[in-house]
């Protein structure tokens, strides 16, 4: 109690100074603790925050914190900090960026190769020791540092400004090409309403020639396929007016765009049920394979999905949980139903998938195995197929129904992701002091302008480059390292500081030794797995899958450089300020540097702080 006096009584307000008010611990403002702090081993212990009542916390100083919380919000309104209107907008939208066409796209296609049930079991296993801890670490950052993920990460220590960075470029990569997915998905529920359907009797045929246009291969283009460049200008449209106005435009789509694919689900749930053959999907679905169980491929494969499909890494997380209201702010709460609910809607979309993937064994004579189910063939081929072996009128009002759902589905990931590089510009100012509608206008414009190669007749091989060899390692590391940063460079003394601030208590101590060992072994292990894994890259892909076209080697470099990309921004931003510091920068607290830029050269001491605006000295206990 003594030394918690001592270190109060050596940073007072400077407006206490000037007043003579020395007898009382100052009231500090909640500022990020990662500004203050650095923590290294030692005996004393962490450093003790500024106090903070929370939930069954001391009433001492009460007044004074009651205030510095109005100030707070007052604080933030004053800056522009949008908010979600209500806590529904942030649960929707949050649900909605995760639960999208991983779930029903890719997942089917992982569970079928990888023993049914027994996949089932390991995805469930990695979405709590995996999905639900890494969610909720980074709703933490953003609900703590209210910036979006270079904004959070930046603050978070200098040395983390290049996973920051990572972030949004992993976030850029990815709405660069999604669009174009959502545009097929629209130019499918377009011709829905065909009696009969177009692509019956041939749905290979009409997916790579009639909507893709597909060409020879990857450097084979040769014109614009224009129903794909339509549908894409008017998804990125749509995108556009949906986040104009940030939150508070984007947070009321969401009640239509997450509510409405659980009803198309529903009902093609009860349409599969009834269908010949459907029993048999679902016995195909459930049944566990003892033997796949104990491979470990399957339990690699089971950590790949909940890691895309949670959606970690991108940003998104981030910036959601930096808008979120603070008087309903709890990021363990949101962090463990969020993934749970992703999860679970992985689990049902398979009561959707393979009923009809059984009835279309039935009515071709084959087995379940012997479809295609690789790449986007589940969704544009298999269930196109079994869509189009319905009767009359059930067949279109149900493809209407199965592509609404995808279309929904892509438009809240859209969403999420796109909402992570627009506040990267609004925050940063890359585009100056241009009104927050011009930049998303902007932001949107460019991002539709890099997506052009993907709308012409080479399209197909692009948008297969970067959804199936694209930046997913590089997910692994960029978590990994948020996880290091939060748990060793900012330390355990943030994250205690951080919960106490958010919820009124300490954290818990089994989820800081799950973030501090366990999540990030994962992180790196999995990298590790699927850099051998992906190594060689793939020299021919075609329009029939592998070995059908030309994969050449420059399109080889470039999906490499693309997955190791968000890496070595990684690397490069831990390596930097040290190599700053080595050369005489402004580490070490030279003269002539500003207040943010003076630091401690790295040694180890019980306590380092760092100067600010709040706290003029330069300490060291």
């Amino acid at each position: 109690r003594r030394r918690r006096r001592l270190i109060i009584m050596m940073v007072p307000e400077v407006d206490d100074m000037k007043g003579g008010n020395m007898h009382s611990p100052p009231s500090a403002p909640p500022i990020p603790h990662a500004n203050l702090y650095q923590q290294e081993p030692s005996v004393i212990g962490v450093p003790v925050p500024p106090p903070s009542p929370g939930p069954g916390g001391s009433a001492n100083h009460n007044n004074n914190n009651n205030n510095n919380n109005d100030d707070d919000d007052e604080q933030v309104v004053e800056d522009g900090r949008q908010e979600f209107s209500n806590y529904a907008e942030f649960f929707l939208t949050s649900v909605g960026y995760c639960v999208g066409l991983g779930n029903l796209v890719v997942y089917p296609g992982r569970v079928y190769n990888h023993g049914g049930g027994a996949f089932i079991v390991a995805y469930f296993v990695f979405v709590l020791v995996l999905g639900v801890p890494l969610y909720m670490h980074d709703l933490k950052v953003g609900q703590f540092f209210r910036k979006g993920a270079y904004g959070s990460f930046s603050e978070m220590s200098p040395l983390l400004a290049g996973t920051g960075l990572a972030h949004v470029l992993i976030a850029s990569i990815m709405i660069a090409y999604f669009n174009v997915i959502i545009g097929w998905a629209a130019i499918y529920l377009y011709h829905s309403f065909f009696d009969p359907l177009p692509w019956e009797g041939d749905t290979r045929t009409f997916f790579y020639q009639e909507v893709c246009g597909a060409s020879a291969g990857l450097g084979d283009v040769n014109r614009i396929v224009w129903p794909v460049f339509g549908a894409n200008a008017a998804a990125w449209l749509l995108t556009c007016i949906v986040l104009i106005k940030g939150v508070s435009s984007g947070g009321k789509v969401v009640y239509v765009t997450v509510t409405l694919p659980y009803l198309c689900i529903a009902a093609l749930i009860a349409r599969g049920a009834t269908l010949p053959g459907g029993p048999e999907g679902i016995k195909e679905y459930l049944n566990v394979d003892v033997e796949k169980l104990q491979d470990v491929t399957t339990w690699v494969r089971a950590a790949n999905q909940v890691f895309y499909s949670v959606g970690v890494a991108m940003g998104a997380i981030v910036t959601f949980g930096s808008y979120q209201q603070r008087k309903n702010a709890s990021y363990a709460r949101d962090g463990f139903i969020i993934p749970v609910i992703n999860g679970l809607t992985s689990f049902l979309g398979g009561f959707a998938i393979f009923p009809m993937l059984g009835h279309i064994a039935q009515n071709t004579g084959l087995g379940i195995e012997d479809l295609d189910l690789s790449g986007f063939g589940v969704t544009f081929i298999a269930y196109t197929e079994g869509l189009a072996s319905l009767p009359r009128g059930w067949a279109q009002a149900f493809s209407a129904i199965f592509f609404l759902m995808i279309i929904t589905l892509g438009v809240d990931t859209q969403i999420g992701v796109a909402e992570t590089v627009i506040t990267f510009a609004r925050e940063t100012r890359a585009m100056g002091s241009w009104p927050e509608p011009l930049v998303t206008a902007v932001v949107c414009l460019g991002f539709w302008a890099i997506s052009l190669p993907c709308v012409t007749d080479g399209g197909y091989y692009w948008v297969t480059l970067l959804w199936d060899y694209g930046n997913y390692m590089s997910m692994f590391i960029v978590a990994g390292a948020g996880l290091v940063g939060s748990c060793y460079l900012a330390g355990t003394a943030w994250h205690h500081e951080a919960s106490q601030r958010l919820r009124g208590k300490r954290e818990n101590a089994l989820v800081l030794l799950v973030w501090r060992t366990l999540n990030p072994a994962l992180c790196f292990a999995l990298f590790g797995l699927a850099a051998a894994g992906l190594s060689p890259y793939p020299t021919t892909l075609g329009a029939h899958g592998p070995g059908t076209g030309l994969f050449p080697t420059w399109a080889q470099v470039l999906s490499g450089l693309i997955n190791f990309g968000p890496s070595l921004l990684v690397v490069v931003g831990l390596l930097l300020p040290l190599v700053f510091r080595a050369r005489g920068g402004c580490g070490g607290g030279q003269s002539g540097c500003s207040a943010k830029e003076v630091e401690l050269p790295m040694v180890p001491t019980p306590l380092k702080r760092r100067t600010s605006k709040r706290y003029e000295s330069l300490d060291e206990v």
